[in-house]
């Protein structure tokens, strides 16, 4: 149904200190000393592998609204998944600033009657495409089962 990432603006500090410490490593290049050439060259190459864990940590980090359940998944090397069934989830709340509204990040907060009670998603693209997608997800299968399941539930199932 649907796919949310962080917003892209999570990679912001990553990608301006590596714009930043390529600046000086381009510096040092003039600097008499080698040394200095090296000591920089080590720290950009540092801080490009850091802005690169960064990157596949993002990719990796993503929310999934499906027909049944919405489901949590994270990490690069040891993956997490959280899977919280729809019928669980008794709130979600969107929650976002001036400076998230304009670019289009926010908060969203989701209160499930599991043991962990509620989870929030922070700095997340389109929260309130989110929020939506889980309560459509919601209403559709409160319909569907008050209305005796059938081809309704079938339909939503083949559109995800």
């Amino acid at each position: 149904m649907l796919v949310v990432r962080r917003h892209p603006i999570a990679l912001a500090l990553p990608v301006v200190v590596v714009l930043f410490l390529g600046g000086a490593l381009l510096a040092s290049t003039l600097a008499p000393n080698r040394a200095i050439l090296t000591a920089a060259g080590a720290i950009f190459a540092a801080a490009a592998l850091w802005a690169l864990w960064k990157y596949a940590d993002w990719r990796r980090d993503l929310w999934v609204v499906t027909t049944n359940r919405v489901i949590d998944e994270s990490g690069v090397l040891t993956v997490r998944m959280v899977d919280s069934p729809l019928e669980t989830i008794h709130n979600v709340a969107c929650e976002q600033t001036l400076f998230g509204r304009m670019l289009g990040f926010g908060k969203v907060t989701i209160q499930t009657a599991a043991e962990h009670g509620a989870v929030s998603l922070d700095g997340i693209a389109r929260p309130e495409a989110l929020r939506d997608a889980i309560i459509d997800m919601q209403v559709r299968r409160r319909t569907a089962v008050a209305g005796g399941g059938g081809a309704g539930t079938q339909t939503t199932r083949s559109g995800s």
